[in-house]
């Protein structure tokens, strides 16, 4: 009997062992389903707190740039960046963290007006990567420089009736504008060699002449310009127009300028030396303020630049024309000027590239844009035109260390090149080098869902954003549970979007579709700021919590 009890007893315990094993078992599970659940619903570092605060405007700079999340960050994978307007890099100093490794700082240096972008890209402590972006204003910044400001038409208040084809007033036009650019650099260049001490009586005398020559030339050129710019700027309008133009505008005062200017450009050869520098001082200026230079910031620093190009320009013009002109009187005399004129040619040469670059980097945003106009077109034709100077300047230069005097035939081609260079400057000044921004206007079908956004004027900086959404009647009578609107600049990687806070508004437009409501959202602010290429990303979810995304993408100059 004792035998037979044993067994069962056995059966028993294994029983009962089996029975506390699988509550054991379910009551791991439960706990490692409810640990799982929690890790899921805070699994993200959600975003609780930015210093400045999301699209404020302020109006002093501040001492730096906060981000704190609701748990702690991996120290080691934060990245903070503050762009400015030009997209560049201002906080350079280091990220450090704060709120006892919830959130992460970096020191601002002090900030001018403008709109500010900052991009953050974290790691939470459990791995997952969260990123974004917002804006903040610091004072009240200018609307950023675009193709608008820079056409004359604008400045004296009449919109432009367009410079695309090469009719005979726009021939005429740059015709006048090539000339008059030839003659101004033709002066100023062959006044600055006034100061070339220590010449032989055949060098003064060619001087003089060539002095006195350009000088008329330049009258006649400057009257020409200025009578085709505002038969141009005044659009047909009486005289009356002209004389507020000229003395109401700053172009019209600066024509006027270059007016007076000319009119002693032929007496320069009988006045002093210091006083004809101080002509081609004031006739530089007043050529570089009324050119690009004087539509972008900071002012001073594209004014210097295009003011130090034209120097160099002028001298590098002066002195080939004299050098041709006394190569035509006297040959050895030609040679012993060359040795001079190589020298500054060089220095010339140079320091046209360097301001050339610098100016070209300050008006556009990258050098990619020279594509993108026709400005940029001209510029690579001159750019490709002054390495055929530089080969041509080295053949001179190479001939007169052997001591043989420059070959007629490479003069007469830096000369043709020096005339190629003033026609695509010409061209140049009246083209504008930023592309022209246009509205967007976006509209797409579909069959559950129609959208349209508008943004306007559609510049670096504040725009206008109005959004449109048509959803089917049937579900939930076509009112939307949540739309967003997110701009994303395409050209910076690893930068989150941009939310644009929207508004509900009452449209007025007639744009209804059949068995669709429409819902009108908008928002004014600086969610594009700065240049480059972005998409727009419209989020809509309906009452059935069914998310439709819809895209587009466009660039902003």
């Amino acid at each position: 009997m004792m035998l037979f009890n044993r067994p069962i007893r056995a059966a028993s315990r294994f029983h009962f062992t089996n029975k506390a094993f699988g509550l054991s078992f379910i009551a791991l599970l439960f706990l490692f389903s409810l640990f799982s659940f929690n890790g899921r619903v805070e699994a993200h570092a959600a975003l609780e707190q930015t210093t400045p605060e999301a699209n404020v405007r302020m109006d002093v700079s501040p001492p730096s740039v906060e981000i704190v999340f609701n748990e702690r960050l991996d120290s080691g994978g934060s990245k903070l960046v503050v762009l400015n307007e030009s997209s560049r890099d201002v906080a350079k100093g280091k990220i450090e963290m704060i709120k006892e490794g919830k959130g992460i700082r970096i020191a601002l240096p002090k900030l001018g007006e403008g709109h500010y972008t900052v991009s953050y890209s974290v790691i939470s402590a459990d791995g997952h990567p969260v990123s974004g972006a917002y804006v903040f204003t610091v004072g009240t910044p200018a609307a950023l420089t675009d193709a608008s400001q820079l056409d004359p038409h604008q400045q004296v208040g009449h919109s432009s009736h367009g410079m695309g084809g090469l009719d005979r007033q726009v021939f005429l036009l740059y015709t006048a504008r090539i000339l008059y650019y030839a003659g101004l650099l033709a002066v100023a260049g062959i006044a600055m060699w006034g100061l070339l001490r220590k010449t032989s009586p055949t060098v003064r005398e060619v001087y003089a002449r060539s002095l006195a020559l350009s000088g008329k030339f330049a009258l006649l050129a400057t009257m020409a310009y200025v009578f085709f710019s505002l038969q141009d700027l005044g659009q047909g309008e009486p005289l009356a127009e002209w004389g507020r133009i000229l003395t109401e505008t700053t172009i019209g005062k600066l024509y006027l300028a270059q007016l007076l200017l000319a009119v002693v450009a032929p007496l320069l050869s009988g006045i002093g030396i210091w006083v004809r520098l101080g002509w081609v001082a004031i006739a530089v200026f007043v050529e570089a303020w009324s050119g690009h230079a004087a539509a972008f910031d900071p002012i001073a620093y594209t004014i210097g630049l295009d003011v130090l190009h034209l120097l160099a320009a002028a001298l590098w013009s002066g002195g080939l024309i004299l050098l041709l002109a006394i190569w035509y009187k006297e040959r050895p005399e030609a040679g012993r000027f060359a040795l001079v004129f190589s020298k500054w040619a060089l220095v010339s040469f140079l320091l046209l590239w360097v301001t050339g670059i610098l100016s070209t980097l300050d008006f556009m945003p990258s050098l990619t844009y020279l594509k993108y106009t026709t400005w940029g077109k001209w510029l690579v034709a001159k750019a490709i035109l002054s390495l055929l100077v530089g080969v041509t300047a080295f053949l001179i230069r190479r001939r007169l260390k052997k001591g043989d005097l420059p070959h007629g035939k490479l003069l007469q081609v830096d000369v043709g090149l020096l005339s190629a260079i003033v026609i695509s400057v010409g061209v140049l000044t009246y083209q504008t080098p930023l592309p022209a921004n246009e509205q967007l206007n976006f509209h797409q079908m579909g069959k559950e869902m129609h959208v349209t956004l508008r943004v306007s004027p559609n510049t670096p900086g504040d725009n206008q954003f109005n959004l449109k959404i048509w959803l089917p009647e049937q579900i939930g009578k076509g009112v939307p549970k949540s739309v967003q609107l997110r701009m994303l600049p395409l050209d910076k990687e690893g930068m989150g979007f941009i939310d644009v806070p929207l508004e509900a508004y009452t449209d007025k437009e007639m744009d209804a579709f059949p068995d669709f409501k429409k819902s009108t959202y908008q928002a004014k602010g600086p969610f594009l700021p700065f240049a480059g290429q972005w998409k727009a990303q419209i989020r809509v979810t309906d009452a059935d919590d069914t998310e439709r995304v819809v895209e587009t993408t466009y660039r902003v100059y």
